[in-house]
């Protein structure tokens, strides 16, 4: 927009024209930056010794036992595509 003003011999500053239309001058230079979701490998390690161990516990019980947030493994788990086996159901 402040080209086309500009084109026509008009200048108005960003400050000015984020005014004008409501828009905060934040959210006019705001850019996304994508990030890859990063596991540390120590933690992993743990966690991954837990299921070795105990093959049948969910990640609620794994968080538990290790003392952290149940999401901490959550997410643990499901970056590094481990499943914790299903139980049997039924007789």
């Amino acid at each position: 927009m402040q080209a086309e003003l500009k084109a026509e011999g008009v200048e108005v500053s960003i400050a000015k024209l984020c005014r004008w239309l409501g828009v905060s001058r934040r959210s006019y230079y705001y850019r996304f930056k994508p990030r890859m979701p990063r596991v540390e490998d120590a933690k992993a390690d743990q966690v991954k010794s837990v299921i070795k161990r105990f093959p049948t516990y969910g990640y609620r019980r794994i968080a538990v036992m290790l003392g952290w947030n149940r999401k901490v493994v959550q997410r643990i788990c499901q970056l590094k595509g481990w499943q914790v086996r299903e139980r049997p159901k039924g007789h």
